[in-house]
């Protein structure tokens, strides 16, 4: 991990942690011991795929990231401190579950639907946390 980012927490401790590479994010899956299949987030009450309580289930740690399948750019910031405009997209982050995200990207040109995207950490130091931020795997690469 970079030095920068070591005394910072994540925002959304239940949904990912900051990668061995210190600018990647894994997220947080539970594996249902009753159908297999992963749920998103860990800390769901129930399988998204067949309704199995997960209190007992595995939770699985994999590299953040997905299809992007849709995207949009936001005029007018959802939350408080968000910019505006800002690009948000509908990404597949393991089969079966869809997410919405942010990307790290100044305009929806950088983009197209199907694009490879990862999980990236976005510090905040004035709160002391980073965020989840989505970048094409390209453009991640060099970073």
């Amino acid at each position: 991990m970079t030095d920068s980012k070591t005394s910072l927490k994540p925002l959304q401790p239940t949904l990912y942690e900051l990668a061995e590479d210190g600018h990647s994010l894994n997220f947080f899956f539970a594996q249902c011991g009753a159908c297999g299949e992963l749920s998103f987030p860990a800390n769901a009450p129930g399988c998204m795929h067949c309704g199995e309580p997960l209190s007992e289930a595995l939770r699985v740690t994999r590299p953040g990231g997905g299809d992007l399948l849709e995207f949009v750019t936001l005029h007018v910031p959802l939350l408080p401190g968000m910019a505006a405009p800002s690009v948000a997209g509908d990404i597949r982050i393991a089969p079966g579950i869809v997410e919405e995200g942010v990307m790290a990207v100044a305009d929806e040109s950088a983009l197209k639907h199907g694009t490879t995207v990862r999980a990236v950490a976005e510090v905040k130091p004035e709160e002391g946390v980073y965020v989840c931020r989505f970048v094409p795997v390209n453009e991640g690469a060099a970073q």
